[in-house]
């Protein structure tokens, strides 16, 4: 097995340039797509991601310091991406503080799968459609068990101003039957400016710190975050 996997790793390497990123993100709330997910706590947010040549595998995760299982997550990912603009990504979103204890598997408890196309033109602006393929989104159709397919659609506009990245955003989420989302169907659910820089610490290492303000029209709440990455 490990034979297999180191040769597979080779194949993708070579005649591309592979890259291992790795390190973690503070945040005072885990606020993700116009929800808060981590409760009134701030979220340890751990990353590691090896790439390379058009392809890029991932893992993420959530951890609130509150010390509860809201907000709690650990998720793989794989991205494609063709060019600098368009990217593919295969998401394995999983929930442990949400799935009755009943550890990784089965898959259709505490986790959710989705595929997402992502689109960036060279004057700032962005496109993001998401959407759900399966795992834990069922839903009571009248005592019919089906899969709901929320999509998510973000669209974005990035400007650099003074060292300072600017990010204006719109998302809505559509077909959420099973309030995945926390909605009735569809709604309005993340509209916001965040904004994000390097402080430059010593001669060699500089701190990125970023801040947000979001707004969830449908759930008529509102968050100011504050972040830091290292």
């Amino acid at each position: 097995m490990k034979k297999i996997l180191f040769a597979t790793l080779l194949v993708f390497s070579i005649g591309s340039y592979a890259q291992l990123d790795l390190g973690v993100d503070i945040q005072s709330r885990y606020i993700w797509r116009g929800l808060q997910l981590g409760g009134n706590s701030a979220s340890v947010q751990p990353y590691i991601e090896y790439s390379t040549g058009k392809f890029a595998f991932g893992a993420w995760g959530a951890y609130n310091l509150g010390g509860t299982g809201q907000g709690n997550e650990a998720d793989l990912y794989m991205t494609y991406s063709p060019n600098e603009s368009l990217s593919f990504t295969l998401t394995d979103y999983f929930f442990p503080g949400d799935n009755n204890n009943q550890g990784y598997t089965p898959y259709n408890t505490g986790h959710v799968f989705e595929a997402m196309v992502s689109y960036a033109s060279s004057g700032g602006f962005g496109m993001a459609i998401a959407t759900n393929l399966g795992g834990a989104i069922k839903y009571d159709d009248g005592g019919d068990e089906k899969s709901a397919y929320s999509t998510y659609v973000k669209l974005s506009y990035e400007k650099t101003v003074d060292n300072i990245d600017y990010s204006l955003f719109a998302g809505a989420v559509f077909g959420d039957d099973n309030g995945y989302y926390f909605t009735d169907g569809s709604g309005l659910i993340n509209l916001g400016l965040s904004a994000s820089k390097e402080i430059q610490i010593t001669e060699k290492w500089a701190l990125p710190v970023n801040a947000a303000l979001i707004f969830n029209p449908d759930e008529e709440n509102i968050f100011i975050t504050f972040g830091f990455s290292i």
